[in-house]
């Protein structure tokens, strides 16, 4: 297919180091909902925001049944549980689920309800070498330790005044390129987001070739299980998450992944095969996968039992939830098959 030799992977990892540079914890996530209608108003792409703040864009006949493809833009993060004036740190709980491990040294960006911003390290309690013994003993969790944050009080003033039981908390990216491996937090699942944000300029130049409705929904409350309850009527729902790299996986960073199963249950059998099928027409490099430990934006619309075909591909992700990576290979390979479908 033609279309496929102009994906260039570079181009996708830009849009995708816009994405994570952009704070979005579940729950708080307007700043980039209004980069992604932003991004729409700029390309000319229809769209429409939901009430709880997700981005669909919208492409050929819309009254012609097609296919919905969903990822997401919401990022792990924290929220502040309480704040201790006396060591000046604050205690936090996680948005989605990490370690504590995954955290210890990573500086945060602290979200108040008043709109300012602070900046914050996750450290342990009493956390310097010279000073601490135990430190090595220690087993890393959420309830010794806390973030130090690097604000200068005035006289008088306290932490409490500034920061609020309830505030959020963002985890800086981390975003490093390099040899084609991309490095950064939040690859889960803004990789596959950034894929759209390259795909949405092709397909809006070839519009007039489609022959049915495609729609790319950016939902905003995956990583606390809301996945999508329902899709327009007749349309098949292709989830775009990332593709688990571990032990006891089939997939790889450098291809795309066509999960066959995961713990919601098995993905549609016809529409995972007609995937499988223009990957290797294709020629486009993938593994049929099982994911273990894992739900996805298609999980909640499989448990309501909706009549509507699932399917789940994407990106390979080492790390998963942690300080993550993929490659530009994995990355073209997943915008090919998307590409591969929407002009079949």
């Amino acid at each position: 297919m033609k279309l496929l030799k102009e994906i260039k992977g570079d181009r996708i990892v830009e849009k995708i180091e816009k994405l994570v540079k952009i704070p979005s914890p579940t729950g708080f996530t307007g700043k980039v909902r209004d980069f992604l209608v932003e991004n729409a108003e700029k390309n000319g792409i229809s769209y429409r925001v939901t009430k709880k703040g997700a981005v669909v864009y919208s492409f050929g006949p819309q009254d012609k049944e097609g296919t919905f493809f969903a990822a997401h833009v919401d990022a792990l993060g924290a929220i502040v549980t309480a704040v201790d004036d006396s060591s000046e740190r604050v205690k936090i709980t996680t948005v989605g689920g990490y370690p504590a491990l995954y955290i210890i040294g990573e500086i945060c960006t602290l979200h108040t309800r008043k709109g300012a911003e602070y900046v914050g390290t996750f450290l342990p309690e009493n956390p310097a070498v010279h000073v601490n013994s135990k430190l090595k003993e220690m087993v890393p969790d959420f309830d010794n330790c806390s973030l130090r944050v690097d604000l200068a009080l005035k006289n008088g003033e306290k932490l409490s005044d500034l920061i609020s039981v309830g505030d959020f908390v963002s985890l800086d990216c981390g975003f490093r390129y390099v040899d084609g491996y991309v490095n950064s937090r939040h690859l889960d699942d803004k990789a596959s987001a950034g894929i759209f944000l390259y795909l949405s300029e092709i397909i809006k130049k070839n519009e007039s070739k489609l022959k049915s409705r495609i729609s790319f929904f950016f939902n905003v409350t995956e990583e606390t299980g809301q996945g999508i309850a329902s899709t327009p009527q007749g349309d098949d729902l292709i989830v775009v998450d990332m593709g688990v790299v571990g032990k006891g996986t089939a997939g790889s960073e450098k291809c795309v992944s066509i999960c066959a199963k995961d713990s919601s249950g098995p993905y549609n059998y016809d529409l995972t095969n007609e995937l499988i099928d223009l990957a290797e027409k294709n020629g486009i490099s993938f593994k049929t996968d099982i994911f273990p430990f894992y739900g996805s934006d298609g999980s909640a619309l499989l448990r309501s039992c909706s009549d509507t075909r699932v399917a789940l591909i994407g990106q390979g992700v080492n790390a998963s939830h942690g300080y993550e990576r993929t490659h530009a290979d994995g990355l073209v390979a997943t915008a090919s098959l998307i590409l591969a479908y929407i002009f079949r």
